[in-house]
């Protein structure tokens, strides 16, 4: 019957029946989580683990291979659960970051958010746990995959030397996991993966690129460390704890041999093959963030190719061996999600349509990942008329390896360089009639070389001392004062 102070977060009553006393152990102090860190990498993991537990959360591999996403204690309450792991957490230092709201902080800051009520009516009360990701069966992706080869004509026109045929390597385009789908162009969404698969009367085909993301990584694989999680809970919630262990443990016996892969596909993007506006996702919303490509860049890869489209990544990863991976929202937007998973790369070859919107986009790109790693690369170079993406200049037959090595850094707005000035300085040289400046009435001689002072032109008279400088510039101020 105690009234309890609603304006404190650590005194509101919790659905689970923690104490408030029981609740507060699983924050400290900045300076004691400094301490953790600095002192004991597996404390901070331990504590991780015992608080993710505690809220029942099942965090999924990140797009970096210390990262886990996350429930955002800030902007999921409200949200189905699928769109509330939204941050991103990293294991080495406890930071977050929510790619949603754009909160962030430290490991601090993410569980003394997450005490508050909000948060906590987020925790499942009918399960042990949020139960997992989605997961494709690999029986289905091999599927989609064989109705690309099987379908004669879409593969001939991605794999044949033909004129306006792309010339991808049929290699190529397995190692990416594209395939080819069936969508009936009357639904408003995929909500059965089988349908794409095997299609109806009134489907048309569809190109199917995979977005992939890490299947796992050593947080989560930690089964000596989920034992830890049951033994710090088991005063506050053994059953609780031990049934998510059991489902956890039953999921691990579960899974077949080709899940043990390091990648996994989360998401699928279908494009209509003659339908240039029918484009969805399966499922709609990203779980899981992945890209396409983003399992071809080995763990010592230290350069990428980041294009526009998925074709375009595969044909440049074909002819040039630089990991290719493409974006994943739009031809030119970088989502945050994108921007961590490319931290790891020490040079980025931002590889967009060549025209004026690609162009601009791609600056910008390059401005958010750091211009000094970034190099933009032109398909057209110098060609007006020339081929507008990679996947069009490996059709033409232009050799993509020569077009990255002219790829250049991004230039500053208010610096030119010469190719800028070039024509300018061409027509001084060949019409030196048409920029004569004001000329000197009493120095005939000195008009014949340097043609008059121009307006907007500073020139600089050098040479050795006494050798009459001064005089010549005395007379000329002179001259000029003279003639107005």
């Amino acid at each position: 019957n105690t009234k309890l102070n609603d304006t404190d977060p650590w005194t509101k009553p919790d659905p689970f029946g923690h104490t408030a006393s029981t609740r507060t152990t699983h924050t400290c102090s900045k300076s004691a989580a400094e301490d953790i860190v600095q002192s004991d990498d597996g404390a901070l993991e331990h504590s991780i683990r015992d608080f993710l537990g505690s809220t029942r959360q099942r965090p999924r591999a990140g797009l970096k291979a210390d990262e886990l996403v996350v429930k955002c204690p800030v902007c999921s309450p409200g949200k189905p659960r699928r769109l509330a792991y939204s941050a991103h957490l990293s294991t080495q230092t406890g930071a977050f970051v929510c790619t949603n709201c754009f909160e962030q902080g430290s490991w601090d800051k993410y569980q003394e958010l997450a005490m508050r009520r909000n948060f906590q009516n987020t925790i499942p009360r009918t399960r042990a746990t949020d139960p997992p990701p989605f997961e494709f069966a690999e029986t289905t992706l091999v599927q989609l995959r064989t109705n690309l080869v099987a379908h004669e004509e879409i593969y001939a026109a991605l794999t044949g030397h033909e004129k306006g045929q792309l010339r991808l390597r049929p290699e190529i385009l397995a190692q990416y996991g594209v395939g080819l789908g069936f969508l009936d162009t009357g639904v408003p969404e995929i909500s059965d993966v089988q349908a794409l698969v095997e299609g109806s009367d009134h489907a048309v085909p569809c190109l199917v690129f995979p977005r992939t993301a890490f299947r796992t990584n050593s947080f989560i694989e930690g089964t000596s460390s989920l034992a830890d999680i049951a033994n710090s809970t088991a005063q506050q919630n053994k059953g609780v704890i031990s049934s998510m262990l059991s489902e956890m443990q039953a999921d691990s016996n579960s899974v077949s041999d080709s899940a043990q892969a390091e990648f996994r596909t989360v998401q699928l993007k279908v494009v209509g093959w003659n339908t240039a506006e029918l484009e969805m996702y399966v499922p709609v919303d990203e779980a899981q963030p992945g890209l396409f490509g983003f399992h071809i860049a080995g763990p010592d890869s230290s350069d990428v190719i980041l294009t526009s489209h998925e074709l375009d990544a595969v044909a440049a990863y074909q002819e040039t061996g630089v990991a290719a991976v493409s974006l994943p929202r739009g031809p030119y937007q970088l989502p945050l999600d994108a921007m961590r998973a490319l931290e790891r790369f020490e040079r980025v070859y931002v590889w967009l349509d060549d025209d004026h919107q690609g162009e601009e986009a791609a600056k910008l790109i390059a401005r958010k990942l750091g211009v000094d790693r970034c190099q933009i690369v032109r398909t057209r170079g110098n060609i007006p008329h020339g081929p507008r993406s990679a996947s069009i200049a490996l059709a033409r037959g232009y050799n993509l390896s020569d077009i990255l090595e002219q790829a250049q850094p991004v230039q500053h707005d208010k610096v030119l360089d010469f190719s800028a000035l070039r024509e300018a300085v061409k027509f001084e040289v060949t019409n030196p009639d048409l920029i004569r400046g004001v000329e000197s009435k009493e120095l005939p001689g000195w008009n014949a070389i340097y043609k008059g002072l121009r307006p907007g032109e500073l020139t600089i008279l050098s040479g050795p001392t006494g050798c009459g400088k001064t005089t010549v510039i005395s007379q000329m101020s002179l001259d000029f004062c003279k003639s107005g």
